[in-house]
């Protein structure tokens, strides 16, 4: 417990970043053959890691902001915590492994190293995974949403659905995988990563010690899930791994769901033109038929983890059996997006806050409208009484400065029907979008 602590209090101090610069000696650490100083912290999570031994509780995820101190060129350094050992490892190496399936795709972003480290003073068992990620100077979507919102501008549209045309022939890469287009690379060796001052010379400790990538990957996820027994098989499904030591022939298609669309995990590139999906620790293979109770629960369980609740399809709200869980799923989170590119949040984090009702029973029933529209929308049960009645009319009236084209309401319309059968593929809604854009007059640039 001690040596944990000690572990969030050093990440507590590498989160004063912005003074570390000033001091010599500022954190340093050593990823395989390089070097990097640490800058400051960019943000962090609480991961809930959905183990097969009986413990609930996760760890925290870091992102830093680190500088090559040869090349000084910065990079995103992720820090994955995994206190549980080989299963927890195992479910990060999943993310990991998601980044290399789609190097290749330039909308997908990509990892540019990774090690797996046992931090000194750590509890036995326990290993961080480091990963090393381009940075964007620019950020990402959701901040350009809090910048308009700020500023009381808006996205002009053209450019507005350029960046989401971006997004879906990214998401595309995902929904049609083959392993000529997204990837596919062998599983790479991992070296011990080393954390230091950076003033230490290597203290002849001998070569490093490499393990192959598979044993700490999708291979070591498997062979726990055939020993964890016949009654787990269900689960197991939903958990499966992303990678199983081979990658689609040539015209073959395997289908991903990202699970997790949403403005925070759509980079914008340093040219502002072309938009990065990120954030790839959701992924999971595409369709899972949910043929038991168990997967169901299983299959809810995993979505409230890593898919964040304003984005998330109302299927995986409530899980049933008989249905089927697919790609679909990212069409919505795709209109909860575009929706608060155009609104400034999520259709349903507006609809419940005008309601004072639950988000979740929003999402379930279709519940929501835009801004200048009358307070009811198709799809739902029952009206609004009262007060709340009063408060939608209220937020109605005063949202007139909301100007949006009837052709992008339209694209948010297809995306957030309740059945999933009713909503377009992501060929159908990319060709809907080119078809918007089109017809749009040219405006100047984000």
């Amino acid at each position: 417990m001690y040596s944990t602590m000690a572990q969030i209090f050093l990440d507590v101090l590498y989160s004063f970043g912005n003074c570390l610069n000033c001091f010599p000696g500022s954190p340093t650490l050593k990823i395989n053959s390089r070097n990097f100083k640490i800058l400051r912290l960019l943000g962090e999570q609480r991961n809930v890691l959905k183990l097969t031994t009986p413990v609930n509780q996760g760890g925290f995820s870091y992102v830093y902001l680190v500088q090559d101190t040869q090349t000084s060129e910065e990079l995103a350094l992720k820090k994955i915590r995994c206190p549980f050992g080989a299963e927890s490892v195992a479910q990060a190496m999943k993310e990991v492994d998601a980044y290399r399936l789609f190097a290749r795709s330039p909308g997908i972003i990509h990892s540019v190293d990774h090690a797996i480290a046992t931090e000194r003073g750590g509890e036995p068992g326990s290993k961080t995974v480091y990963v090393l990620l381009p940075y964007y100077r620019r950020g990402n979507l959701q901040d350009l949403i809090n910048a308009n919102l700020v500023n009381h501008t808006a996205f002009p549209e053209r450019r507005l659905m350029l960046l989401f045309l971006g997004v879906c022939k990214a998401l595309r890469e995902m929904h049609q995988y083959t392993g000529g287009s997204g990837g596919g690379q062998p599983v790479v060796g991992m070296e011990r990563m080393e954390i230091g001052n950076g003033d230490e010379e290597d203290q002849g400790n001998g070569p490093k010690r490499k393990k192959s990538g598979k044993n700490k990957g999708g291979k070591r996820v498997a062979s726990m899930a055939a020993a964890a027994g016949a009654d787990d098989e269900d689960e197991n499904e939903q958990q499966r791994p992303l990678m199983e030591g081979e990658t689609p022939g040539s015209g073959d298609i395997k289908s991903y769901a990202h699970r997790d669309i949403k403005p925070g995990n759509i980079m914008i590139d340093d040219s502002g033109s072309n938009p990065i999906l990120m954030d790839l620790g959701s992924i999971a293979p595409s369709p899972i038929p949910i043929t038991s109770h168990s997967l169901a629960i299983a299959t809810q369980d995993t979505a409230a983890e890593h898919s964040t609740m304003p984005y998330r399809a109302p299927e995986l709200f409530d899980v049933r059996t008989g249905t089927v869980i697919d790609t679909k799923v990212d069409i919505w989170s795709l209109g909860c997006t575009l929706y608060a590119c155009l609104v400034g949040k999520s259709p349903f984090e507006a609809r419940s806050d005008e309601t004072g009702g639950s988000l979740s029973m929003c999402v379930l029933g279709g519940d929501w409208r835009f801004p200048d529209e009358g307070i009811k929308r198709t799809g739902t049960s029952g009206g609004m009484k009262g007060k709340a009645a009063a408060t939608a009319d209220a937020a109605a009236s005063g949202a007139g400065e909301v100007k949006i084209s009837e052709p992008i309401r339209n694209v948010v319309r297809k995306c957030l029907n309740v059945e999933p059968t009713e909503r377009p593929d992501i060929d159908e809604l990319i060709d809907m979008v080119e078809v918007v854009i089109e017809e749009l007059p040219q405006d100047g640039s984000l």
